[in-house]
């Protein structure tokens, strides 16, 4: 029996012998019943309520895994007097208006720096002090993720870094001679040297398969020094860059065998893959090469074949990669700021790290950390990777659209590199993009 209904049951039998006869209350038997009456409410209310807790219960607004359960186990033994609970992540129109106005979590994850600058400059965030992590300890790539744009604030701290990468099929690219492709050229040649000849009844084996289209164009034209947004973010599309890039990826679709056209990924069977059919022909040994961020890693340990992860190569005239992540703010209506702010700073701090990437499927944001011989190549990636460019005029959903379209009319000949440059620089100065024929 719990303290709270204990004391409630002595309450009433207080209450009870007092209105015995002789009991001496005033009233009669008419104010004997009333006072019965009244403590069967009380005694229901006392029953059902809680026994009080010592501490804070945090909640955490984050998809559950056994990483994260670890995480918050850790942490809890560490700091006894704060509990954790997990709180899935909803629809984030609703999400974030939920933080706005009603019953918002704690601690926020973003996954997005779009979704992060969102919140930053709508309030829905509790700055952090940023003479605590000076000098910054964490990839310059996360920057745009954890600081508000506009005020220069420190708004969250990250745990983990995904810059874009190229897996390899160990079982047919040698683990020297894929590390060995610096240039895109050299890879192209290594994988037109390397695929097995196809003979009848097998099915084609291809150089390199691409998680997305915009993340092969975002990188190429980055890595022929182009921007897509000034610092402020205004447009600052260079058209003969995007031009260029556009015919390089169209060349490396006319080298056959190389690049599936999505025919080639769309009807093969999904069983076995990662998220649908992303990976799928890499998986089936279909591919030698695959394009995506370092967080299939967390998939790929759970397939039989046999794999390594390499940095992306260098273009034209640098090697930079994209890179995603994820960070940790407090909520500005947080209940326990104090120990949400705990919270998230032993999560981007070097022990909470080091416990989520025991796990052996992230990169740790911070710099310096110990990792498996097979992701140290990683390290020099992200330190090369940085965030997609955004508009705070254009969100994330409106920027993959207008890319995604863009570059589809393209790849069906609806329009020239030129005229798609052209209609690319307008969609980004407008907001909207609209496929015609002339």
């Amino acid at each position: 029996m719990s303290k709270s209904i204990l004391s409630c049951w002595v309450a009433y039998d207080r209450i009870r012998m007092a209105t015995l006869p002789g009991a001496g209350v005033p009233g009669g038997a008419d104010m004997k019943r009333i006072l019965v009456l009244l403590c069967v409410p009380v005694l229901l209310v006392c029953g059902c309520r809680p026994a009080p807790m010592d501490g804070v219960e945090l909640s955490w607004a984050v998809n559950e895994t056994p990483a994260r359960r670890d995480a918050v186990a850790w942490f809890e033994k560490e700091n006894p007097g704060i509990r954790v609970r997990i709180r899935p992540i909803g629809e984030p129109r609703q999400f974030f208006l939920q933080c706005l106005y009603g019953d918002a979590p704690d601690v926020i994850t973003f996954f997005s720096a779009d979704s992060f600058q969102a919140f930053a400059r709508n309030g829905a965030l509790f700055p952090l002090d940023p003479g605590e992590i000076a000098p910054w300890p964490y990839y310059d790539g996360l920057v745009t993720y954890c600081f508000d744009r506009k005020s220069g604030a420190l708004m969250a701290l990250p745990q983990v870094a995904y810059p874009y990468v190229l897996y390899y099929n160990s079982s047919l690219v040698p683990h020297e001679r894929a590390m060995a492709a610096e240039t895109w050229d050299d890879l192209l040649a290594l994988a037109g040297e390397l695929r097995p000849r196809r003979k009848k009844g097998e099915r084609q084996v291809f150089g390199l398969d691409i998680q997305s289209p915009s993340v092969w164009f975002k990188t190429w034209y980055r890595q022929r020094g182009g921007r897509f947004f000034t610092g402020e973010g205004a447009p600052a599309l260079d058209p003969a860059k995007v031009a260029e890039t556009l015919d390089a990826m169209a060349a490396w679709r006319g080298e056959k065998g190389m690049i599936p056209s999505p025919s080639d990924r769309l009807n093969l069977p999904s069983s076995g893959a990662s998220q649908g059919v992303l990976g799928s022909l890499f998986l089936q040994g279909r591919a030698l090469f695959y394009w995506s961020g370092t967080w299939k890693i967390r998939d790929f340990k759970e397939q039989r074949m046999k794999w390594g992860v390499r940095p992306i190569p260098r273009g034209p005239v640098n090697g930079l990669t994209l890179m995603g992540g994820n960070s940790f703010g407090v909520s500005s209506r947080a209940k326990h700021p104090a120990a949400a702010e705990k919270f998230v700073r032993y999560l981007a701090g070097r022990k909470g790290q080091a416990r989520h990437t025991a796990h052996g499927v992230y990169l740790p944001a911070l710099r310096g950390c110990d990792l498996p011989e097979r992701y140290r190549p990683l390290v020099r990636q992200a330190k090369a990777a940085r965030c997609p460019e955004y508009s705070p005029g254009i969100n994330e959903a409106l920027l993959k659209d207008i890319f995604g379209q863009t570059l589809e009319a393209h790849r069906l000949g609806v329009w020239d590199s030129r005229k798609a440059a052209k209609v690319l620089g307008e969609a980004l100065s407008s907001g909207s993009v609209q496929v015609a024929r002339d």
